[in-house]
């Protein structure tokens, strides 16, 4: 992998330098999630509550897409709530991606996987391609392309895909830098398609985007004040119009939430998910990790952010390898974008985060200010892709290539983790195949509820859902209904009769007994004999410690009851004969 060809080479060895990038990249995203490729059907990262709550989000998704997209919005959580799909990210695009996942039958754990791997891999590619044709480097690009896919941050967020799917947001800073310098309309257009593929897939990297976009554009005004500006500005605007339209037009469900259940991150609280200084030096990288950064790990941040020595001094060459650093080149532009996103990352331990917070009211929705300082490894991708191409100008042929090849190397040694510890997937209980088969209307409720403060173990409540896609009483998600906790405390003195009206009241037909996830053994069996003494409810499967539970209504219970009573009453009148001994 070498320079790119030059502009005359045949367009068969410009392709294979593209495919040797794309190639590298492909062969890095296996090896950082190892063993995940060699068996994603059957792999999963389910010890998180966040990873199935994605699962459920791409699947219900990819499900309504083709079934309502009217009620994208609808989601079955939290019934019989509306718009819930709106208490967290929306993963649209991603859902769309599943979508012919799903009709061909992946489960919602294959088809998670499939998105994470192809996520790490996209995004690589589209700061590989960014860097590429600023740097006319190949093995520059890679390297951009495998510090922003694979380093210390994206490397804890496995359970987040949202996190890992953002190859929108080089590509959005490719197109911008292209409008600057060209102020085209097409540019402006594409600016436009990348920011809002972007709002449908993550709240909070639209936020972090529009950031650096800013900063980006401040940085670049020597290019374009004076006469250029009025083009710009009319094409900035052109591309925010048609953004808004389109982003509130299928996120406006955001909006009413917002103004419904009064969802909203209060200055005060960020504080708890703001970085420190301290965060630059933690690492999960086994390397650095088992040496060295565990200490400041454990004792000064949980925040991973450290972008890692081989990036840092790549950085370093393209900042002071020239002797000057003019306000007109991208390395003016992307220092201005880090130190951005490391001041905002302390969230309040400076004035600036407040100041924005007022200014720029889509700040209000973050709750962890940590996450700008993706914004630093982001420019320290772009850096050291510089930095490398500098070096390898310096020093061409065979010493360009080894340098290329050991940059790319030691940045991958020094982010290692794998192998990673998954949990084994085997698939769902088959008698929720009951629930998606039975064409008798209503809701499930999962026993034990988890209320507000535990809602993150209703995660894999939401994941079985998949299988039928009856509303569901639980929930989890980024926000919870502020009534939830009422739901809860309805359920504490579950099977009662008065729970069971209350469920009743509520729309619920199934009911399903998780028995073994009882802190209480002798609660769990009281449980059951309730259950087994009710006419409420009948019994219609049971897998292991679960039970599945129809609850029957208020007429068939009475008619129940009175059958019963005859019955009763009917044996205690029949007279006892005895046959005579013999």
């Amino acid at each position: 992998m070498t320079n790119l060809p030059p502009p005359g080479a045949p367009p068969l060895a410009r392709r294979w330098s593209l495919v040797g990038g794309a190639v590298c990249l492909l062969l890095l995203t296996v090896l950082h999630t190892w063993p995940l490729a060699s068996n994603p059907a059957g792999l999963s990262r389910n010890d998180s509550a966040d990873t199935m709550l994605n699962e459920w989000i791409v699947s219900w998704v990819a499900h309504q897409l083709t079934t309502d997209p009217r009620h994208l919005f609808d989601a079955n959580i939290f019934h019989p709530h509306r718009d819930t799909l709106a208490y967290s990210e929306p993963l649209i695009v991603l859902g769309i991606f599943a979508a012919p996942l799903s009709w061909m039958g992946a489960s919602p754990v294959l088809t998670y996987n499939l998105l994470l791997l192809s996520g790490f891999f996209l995004t690589g590619l589209a700061m590989c391609a960014a860097v590429t044709v600023w740097t006319g480097d190949r093995m520059a690009g890679v390297l951009a392309g495998a510090l922003l896919a694979f380093n210390a941050h994206t490397l804890t967020r496995l359970p987040h895909l949202q996190a890992i799917h953002v190859e929108w947001i080089p590509l959005a800073l490719w197109a911008l830098d292209r409008l600057v310098s060209g102020r085209r309309t097409r540019d402006a257009m594409w600016l436009s398609l990348f920011v809002t593929l972007l709002a449908l897939t993550s709240g909070y990297s639209t936020v972090i985007t529009l950031v650096a976009l800013g900063t980006a554009l401040a940085a670049y005004s020597p290019t374009w004040w004076g006469r250029q500006a009025a083009p710009l500005a009319a094409r900035l605007a052109l591309a925010a119009a048609v953004t808004v339209l389109v982003v509130w037009a299928v996120l406006w469900p955001y909006r009413r939430v917002q103004l419904e259940e009064g969802f909203e991150r209060q200055l005060e609280s960020v504080g708890m998910f703001s970085a420190t200084p301290w965060s630059y030096l933690v690492t999960g990288g086994t390397l650095h990790f088992s040496t060295w950064s565990h200490e400041i790990y454990r004792v000064k941040s949980s925040e991973v952010l450290f972008p890692g020595v081989t990036a840092v001094g790549l950085s370093l060459v393209a900042l002071f390898g020239r002797r000057t650093l003019s306000t007109r080149d991208r390395r003016f532009v992307y220092l201005a974008v880090g130190l951005a996103g490391f001041v905002l990352s302390l969230g309040t331990a400076t004035p600036v985060y407040g100041w924005l917070y007022a200014l720029f009211p889509p700040l209000q929705s973050i709750r962890a200010p940590a996450r700008f300082g993706y914004l630093v490894l982001l420019a320290v991708a772009v850096l050291a892709g510089i930095g490398l191409a500098e070096l390898r100008r310096r020093w061409p042929g065979r010493a360009a290539t080894a340098i290329g090849m050991a940059a790319i190397s030691l940045a991958t040694i020094e982010v290692f983790q794998a192998p990673f510890a998954y949990r084994r997937f085997n698939g769902f209980p088959e008698f929720y195949r009951i629930l998606a088969e039975d064409p008798e209307p209503g809701a499930v409720v999962e026993v034990p509820l988890y209320g507000r403060r535990f809602a993150f173990l209703n995660a894999k409540y939401l994941l079985a859902s998949t299988q039928h896609w009856r509303p569901l009483l639980n929930g989890y998600s980024g926000m919870t209904p502020v009534d939830y906790d009422e739901v809860a405390r309805s359920l504490a003195e579950f099977p009662s009769r008065e729970t069971m009206e209350d469920l009743r009241r509520r729309g619920v037909k199934y009911i399903v007994l998780h028995a073994g996830d009882y802190r209480d053994p002798a609660r769990s069996r009281q449980v059951l004999r309730a259950l087994n003494q009710m006419t409420d409810v009948e019994r219609r499967a049971t897998s292991g410690d679960i039970r599945l539970y129809r609850l029957r209504s208020e007429e068939e219970v009475l008619a129940l009851d009175v059958d019963l009573a005859r019955t009763t009453a009917e044996s205690e009148a029949t007279p006892v004969t005895l046959d005579d001994p013999p």
